[in-house]
């Protein structure tokens, strides 16, 4: 049996590229010894990030008629056509051609509308649409009707969903009726540039971005839903203390930096609050270990990638309390709401001991995050020689 990856997002993505990154080379180490297995990806660059992973993949542009193939398909008249005569959509005839017998979209997609005849296994990230819709980002301009057009549509159909936690799949079951058995909570696991040996080394990146170790660090893609802007009122209110501390934000800039920068100017924060943008993934791994602590203040959920990273590289956490089931007791948790309980726990972090113990624990939490995904791996593997054999009844 041959798995065919999809892959549609760029590095610029941020925490999104890395989960799905992460997944593909998931879905390499389980087929190894199992089954054929290989990538397409409709961007160039991606060529190369997977290359330094040992990936080979292959491009695939969509065409005009692929993007609209599923409102052909939707059509009562040409949806007939499509059927009578057993069309297929380019793409789903490119993975047929490179052997495909199962896809798998490693990131929420919509492209599994154009197959008529693969079976796939869909991802979902999270369903925050749902739990925040107040946010622009899930809110404007149809954002919120599409992402719900997404999953009635293509869930249904897969024959496996992934998500990163059992809240994710309860979540899945609960708002889109799906059989609790068509689900999979694979837990998350930190972006694998963070460890590569590709990194730059810590003086290096403080040199190149003109830092000194000791600030507080958010790796996140500038979203209203990440919550900056608490971290700036948090910083303001320790400088009214006596406590002067600086915070670095990387992340590419979705349409808050000028908000968050009129903010941090309206409070004379310019020397404390650093907003690198967007940085290389050569230069992560070097950000965490010249920082105090990670603090993520984020309402979406209910898990993220860089409470891992903090933990993998030794680094204490401050995190959102709604999002406790990812963090244990690995974290100072904090309503994302309230200013003041963030910038106490950015002064308790200053304390060595609580450091310390939450380095300790966040070590501990790491394994035991990996030990549920090595048991749901040994599931997915079982699964998909489910597949296997039921794909020997007609193929």
């Amino acid at each position: 049996m041959k798995i065919i990856a999809v892959l549609e997002t760029n590095c610029s993505a941020g925490g999104g590229f890395n989960q799905a990154l992460s997944a593909i080379m998931q879905m390499q180490q389980i087929s190894k010894a199992n089954f054929e297995f290989s990538v397409v990806t409709n961007i160039a660059e991606n060529v190369e990030y997977l290359a330094k992973l040992g990936i080979q993949s292959n491009i695939f542009k969509y065409s005009l008629l692929d993007r609209i193939f599923p409102t052909i398909r939707s059509n009562w008249i040409t949806g007939r056509l499509v059927t009578r005569f057993n069309l297929l959509s380019s793409f789903e005839r490119k993975l047929k051609r490179l052997g495909a017998d199962l896809v798998y979209f490693v990131m929420p997609s919509a492209t599994s509308n154009k197959l008529q005849t693969l079976n796939y296994v869909s991802t979902v990230w999270d369903l925050c649409h749902r739990d925040f819709p107040e946010f622009p980002e899930v809110r404007n301009f149809g954002v919120f009707q599409k992402r719900e057009d997404l999953y009635t549509e293509t869930l249904g159909s897969s024959i496996l969903i992934i998500t990163e936690s059992e809240q994710g799949a309860a979540a899945v079951v609960r708002r889109y009726g799906i059989d609790r058995e068509r689900t999979l909570a694979m837990p998350l696991s930190p972006s694998p540039f963070v460890s590569s040996s590709n990194s730059l080394g810590l003086e290096e990146v403080m040199l190149i971005n003109n830092l000194k170790a000791g600030y507080y660090f958010y790796p996140a893609q500038l979203w209203p839903h990440k919550n900056h802007i608490r971290i700036i009122d948090a910083v303001a209110l320790l400088q009214k203390q006596g406590i002067i501390i600086q915070v670095v934000f990387v992340g590419g800039d979705k349409g808050l930096a000028t908000h968050l920068r009129k903010r941090i100017a309206s409070l004379q924060l310019e020397d404390q609050v650093k907003i690198l943008g967007f940085v290389p993934s050569s230069h992560m791994r070097g950000l965490y270990e010249g920082c105090a602590a990670v603090v993520m203040p984020t309402y979406f959920g209910p898990t993220n990638i860089p409470p891992l990273e903090a933990w993998s590289i030794g680094r204490p956490l401050i995190y959102s309390s709604h999002l406790f089931e990812q963090a244990g007791d690995a974290a100072l948790l904090v309503d994302p709401d309230e200013v003041e309980a963030l910038s106490e726990a950015m002064r308790k972090v200053l304390d060595s001991s609580i450091a310390n113990s939450l380095v300790e624990k966040g070590f501990h939490r790491l394994t035991q995050i990996e030990e549920n995904r090595k048991e749901a791996e040994h599931e997915l593997l079982c699964r998909l020689r489910t597949f296997e054999k039921r794909l020997q009844s007609w193929n």
